[in-house]
């Protein structure tokens, strides 16, 4: 078992069908947002991104769906580019992409912004 997993269980007759990480959705998810946590450069396009959106769009729903969006697209980019890897590995990799939560990598993002924003406006 993963360290710091901890997990929800909702049953569904004998299926299991929720579990969480570290406060975040799911394992992919968190490993998602640990990683583009992580580049320099990602982390500056995200950041870059929604605060373009969050200009344009005053519903954190709505920057949270489109800077979601744009995550997804970013990290289907450097899937597409690994040209090294076999089918059996893009097969498990396009597996957990899947169950990555966009939304909430990019509410999490949106949310580190605005504490940014509102604690530059009071100094």
């Amino acid at each position: 078992m993963l360290q710091g997993y901890t997990l929800r269980r909702t049953f569904k007759g004998n299926m299991m069908t929720d579990k969480t990480y570290n406060g975040w959705t799911n394992y992919e998810t968190w490993l998602a947002n640990l990683w583009l946590g992580e580049d320099s450069y990602a982390t500056e396009e995200i950041s870059n991104v929604c605060l373009g959106l969050m200009g344009s769009w005053d519903d954190k729903s709505d920057v949270d769906y489109r800077l979601g969006d744009h995550i997804k697209s970013m990290l289907q980019e450097w899937i597409d580019s690994d040209e090294g890897t076999n089918g059996f590995v893009n097969d498990l990799i396009s597996a957990a992409f899947y169950k990555i939560n966009f939304r909430e990598i990019a509410g999490h993002f949106y949310d580190e912004l605005k504490e940014l924003e509102e604690s530059e406006e009071q100094e």
